[in-house]
């Protein structure tokens, strides 16, 4: 014999179907926490784009250093018209490295250039000696209201700094 259902509750076979309030509840609160991560990756704050857009700046300005180093010829950078130019000697004159320039990004603005701590013109050219050995340089950005710099030492170091 099978025991009686308690009595005021309906027997499992005539349960209406459908989902409780718990389990509704514990949906709603995993698909919130699943958007929150998401949207932390989907929308970075304005200080993690100001580090990546002034580091790929610095990425540019390190290859251009790498390329005086190993190429064994002075290589250069200017900044101009929202534009970043790579240049490398080529006998008495500069030659533009039209395949390393790169358009800065709207929101990425060279605000100087400094070498050795006097201002240059941003069109000025920031030059590499093939020897390694360097001037301390900075170039000061504003990426989304944020001041960035990229500074390098006189032992080639080059590093990303947050003002």
């Amino acid at each position: 014999m099978r025991p009686r259902p308690a009595t005021g509750r309906p027997g499992s076979a005539k349960r209406r179907a459908g989902f409780t309030l718990v389990e509704i509840l514990v949906v709603v609160a995993i698909t919130g926490i699943l958007l929150a991560v998401a949207a932390v990756n989907l929308f970075p704050s304005d200080k993690e784009v100001a580090r990546r857009e002034s580091g790929m700046v610095a990425l540019a300005v390190e290859r251009a250093r790498d390329t005086a180093w190993f190429g064994g010829r002075p290589s250069a950078v200017t900044f101009d018209a929202g534009r970043m130019r790579e240049w490398r000697l080529a006998g008495d004159s500069w030659q533009e490295t039209a395949a390393r320039g790169r358009d800065l990004p709207g929101d990425v603005r060279v605000t100087g250039v400094f070498v050795d701590g006097q201002r240059l013109d941003p069109r000025d050219r920031l030059v590499f000696l093939a020897d390694g050995l360097g001037v301390p340089f900075s170039v000061a950005l504003e990426v989304r209201g944020l001041a960035w710099a990229v500074e390098g030492d006189a032992a080639g170091a080059i590093m990303l700094v947050e003002r």
